[in-house]
């Protein structure tokens, strides 16, 4: 008997032949482990198999492809909640409609000699910038190990290239890093010191948004996007050889123990019905409440919808899905 994965790309794929295959514009914000599982999708043609015509861009800072969604340049962004969040809050028609990751997945990396928080005590940590997922990582870190903020030093050094240079070179004590730059930074004299990952809990990261007016209009589009993506999710996990070469090609990893450190670590990150983080959005709207009053206003359930997702589980794709072998 055929699986169920089987049949239904079967299904999609002949009806792809029978009719031309539908675009969407689909744009991320980072090459990061977070749009592994986007590239993945791509280099198997699973967007095909589900009639879709996708050629994912890259579009660097979340702020920039909130805007190019909202200005119609796009119709789907897979984007960070926050800069989605502040331009609903401003009335903007954006709305959440899933999730590719609910989590918080940075380690503090320190160097060797540093075995406590009392060693890291007057350390330089070093981060991207003030109000990033970087700077929140280092919070979390922080509270874990007892320590104030003002007991080290938290500086703002730019991208993981930078930070790393700068970790490499003895100008600092510890970086908030994401695999597989960790994994790189233990080649140097590094180690984990607390891994945020679990302790952060249900911490928005990377969301998919599109216009509420783009959803009304092409439902069965963003059907069958979600179809493919999580469909890509289930053959990452299960092809771990495979997903790891094409993760290092798209990161451009050298090493392949380094893209197998960052495949270990992400694996279960990626939630596998791909739905949306209400806690992490209301983590969200507090976050931006401190500057943004009009904030405090709203709730959570007020700028996601999830029609597509809830029809998917109600039909029983995610089980299915779950279960084919």
């Amino acid at each position: 008997m055929k699986s169920f994965v089987f049949a239904i790309l079967t299904v999609f794929a002949t009806a792809a032949m029978a009719q031309e295959l539908i675009k969407v514009r689909v744009a991320y914000d980072g090459f990061s482990m977070t749009s592994a599982p986007l590239y993945y999708a791509t280099q198997q043609g699973l967007f095909k198999k589900f009639g879709l015509d996708v050629n994912p861009i890259h579009i660097e800072g979340g702020s920039t492809l909130t805007q190019a969604l909202i200005g119609g340049s796009i119709d789907i962004a897979q984007n960070g909640y926050t800069p989605v969040a502040a331009a609903a809050i401003q009335g903007a028609d954006v709305v959440f409609i899933g999730g590719m990751s609910n989590k918080l997945p940075y380690q503090l990396v320190v160097k060797n000699t540093i075995k406590s928080a009392q060693q890291l005590k007057g350390g330089k940590i070093a981060i991207s910038r003030y109000g990033s997922s970087t700077d929140s990582a280092a919070d979390f870190a922080l509270r874990h190990l007892g320590l104030k903020r003002n007991e080290v030093s938290v500086l703002q050094l730019g991208g993981a290239a930078t930070r790393m240079a700068a970790a490499i070179s003895g100008q600092i004590d510890g970086t908030m890093e994401q695999q597989p730059d960790t994994a790189e930074l233990s080649r140097h004299n590094y180690h984990v010191l607390v891994d945020v990952t679990e302790i952060a809990g249900d911490y928005p990261n990377t969301s998919y948004a599109t216009t509420r007016a783009f959803l009304k209009k092409n439902p069965d589009s963003i059907k069958r996007y979600f179809m493919a993506m999580a469909t890509a999710i289930q053959e990452f996990k299960r092809n771990p050889d495979l997903a790891v070469k094409l993760t290092a090609k798209f990161l451009d990893v050298k090493d392949e123990a380094n893209a197998r450190a960052a495949y270990q670590s992400y694996v279960n990150v990626y939630p596998p019905n791909l739905q949306v983080s209400l806690k992490g959005i209301d983590l969200v709207l507090k976050e931006i409440a401190v500057n943004e009053p009009k904030a405090a206003k709203f709730k959570p359930e007020q700028l996601v919808d999830t029609s597509v997702l809830d029809g998917l589980e109600r039909e029983g794709f995610f089980k299915k899905l779950a279960a084919s072998r």
